[in-house]
């Protein structure tokens, strides 16, 4: 409560535009541990890693959420000051990569004159990136240009926001870091283009600002999603067929996410021409202001969750419009969901044998290039068909067995995804969980998508679990969020 008052405070203040930048910098210590998907049961070894941020109103320091991610024990030190100061975390937007602390001792904010946040810029306009990088402790400053400004990926997420990329060198440290124009903030340093040089990425002020008007409340909500995939439209035979009648314009609907926006307005096959009043071209782009455009998701995560958006159609040869109700985000509508962070794993032990939800942390844990490394079936939905369907949530899969004499023979069986128990199609996790503790037959019958059965006499199991842990060293059998 006390740290909702001071977010309060901090969105409805206002300050004076900061005449030298430096006084407003701070230098993020970040002790952490993360937790280990492959032993979920286990963390990893905790470790120490620092990043950058600047004071902004209502005595908070803004940062990226990957400086504080899976902390324990944070500092912060304020530039001209050798003190450290323990900090809190305040408010975090892993999606946007993104995130507010601060200091309990007032102290630490005295004579410090907040920065502001200035407008998106220009293509070819100047601006200093300001940060503590690695191989030394003083303030840095690098100088660059605007290159260009359009969504792109953001690693932290997974997730495709509004980006601006520089020339100027972003180097590990510069995290959270203000990029400035005039004194005033045009985004956060967040990421680097590691195939190339002195190309690096800022979160853009209007990301920043969606941030700020989603916590007005004091809780964070996240960027809505339509739930729909598409396909682009650069054929003119392709026009000519579907009624569009500009060349290379709109996109065609192809897959829905079950109980999202767009599957209660959508169908698979309309084409899709304007949505939130921009012409979509068939590029799949509209224009994000003139001369410059930008992916069609960006109308969409632009707005806040419980916000409407008017969409201009094709159907059949017809012309019809239609409101999208944005009340879900990517996470409520994927089946295997991005990064989870600062939230423990969920996993289930019966006889020996351990399950988990399929997620991308896990899929991790086959190194960086888990998308050529992990087996392809596990990929598949995570690359390529990840909307939600009426039948399926989540993705239940058999890690691996913990070796023991009730579930002998079995030993081999891993990274296999689980179809039915004795019988009964998985919907999700929960359920399938459900369905195990709740089960009175002598036998449970797993079996897996590999055509793999997997029996167990269910007293057995149970009666040889607390066993099974103590030998592994394991605490209890199951985490469920």
């Amino acid at each position: 409560m006390k740290y909702l008052m001071i977010l309060c405070v901090f969105l409805f203040a206002t300050a004076g535009v900061a005449a030298n930048i430096d006084q407003a910098m701070v230098k993020i210590y970040t002790n952490s541990v993360a937790y280990n998907y492959y032993l979920p049961w286990s963390t990893d070894a905790p470790m120490e890693s620092s990043g950058s941020g600047c004071v902004v109103r209502g005595n908070m320091i803004l940062t990226n959420a990957h400086v504080v991610t899976d902390e324990t024990y944070l500092q912060v030190r304020k530039e001209g000051d050798p003190r450290k100061y323990q900090a809190y975390v305040v408010a975090v937007s892993h999606e946007a990569d993104l995130a507010l602390i601060t200091v309990e001792d007032e102290s630490f904010f005295l004579g410090i004159t907040p920065l502001e946040l200035g407008e998106l810029p220009h293509a070819r306009e100047e601006v200093v990136v300001y940060g503590y990088p690695m191989g030394g402790d003083a303030l840095s400053t690098t100088q660059g240009v605007i290159s260009r400004i359009e969504s792109s990926r953001y690693t932290h997420s997974g997730l495709s926001l509004l980006t601006v990329q520089i020339d100027a060198a972003i180097n590990p440290g510069n995290s959270g870091g203000p990029a400035v124009i005039d004194n005033k903030i045009i985004g956060v340093a967040m990421q680097t283009m590691t195939q190339a040089d002195n190309i690096g990425y800022v979160i853009p002020v209007p990301v920043i600002e969606h941030f700020f008007e989603d916590m007005e409340d004091g809780r964070y909500n996240g960027f809505p999603s339509a739930g729909f995939s598409y396909q682009t439209i650069r054929n003119d035979a392709f026009s000519e067929m579907f009624g569009i009648p500009q060349e290379q314009a709109g996109v065609m609907v192809t897959k829905l996410a079950f109980d999202s926006p767009a599957e209660r307005v959508l169908e698979i096959g309309d084409i899709l021409m304007v949505i939130d009043g921009r012409p979509i071209a068939g590029d799949g782009t509209v224009e994000l202001r003139p001369g410059s455009r930008t992916r069609l998701d960006y109308m969409v995560n632009r707005r806040q969750i419980g916000e409407t958006i008017h969409i201009e159609i094709i159907r059949d040869g017809v012309s019809l419009s239609a409101e999208l109700i944005l009340n879900t985000t990517l996470h409520d509508l994927t089946v295997v969901p991005n990064k989870i962070y600062d939230t423990p794993p969920e996993y289930y032990i019966f006889g020996g044998t351990v399950f988990m939800p399929l997620s991308l942390n896990y899929l991790e844990s086959w190194g960086y290039d888990w998308y050529l490394n992990a087996v392809d079936y596990l990929t598949y939905p995570f690359l390529f068909d990840n909307w939600r369907t009426g039948a399926r949530e989540e993705i239940v899969v058999l890690t691996f067995i913990l070796p023991a004499e009730v579930n002998t023979g079995y030993e081999s069986l891993q990274n296999e995804i689980i179809e039915t128990v004795n019988g009964v199609e998985i919907a999700s996790f929960s359920q399938f969980v459900q369905l195990v503790d709740n089960n009175t037959d002598t036998f449970i019958e797993f079996t897996t998508s590999l055509g793999s059965v997997i029996i167990l006499n269910r007293e057995e199991a149970i009666a040889a679990n607390g066993e099974i842990m103590a030998r592994y060293g394991i605490v209890r059998d199951r985490l469920l969020l």
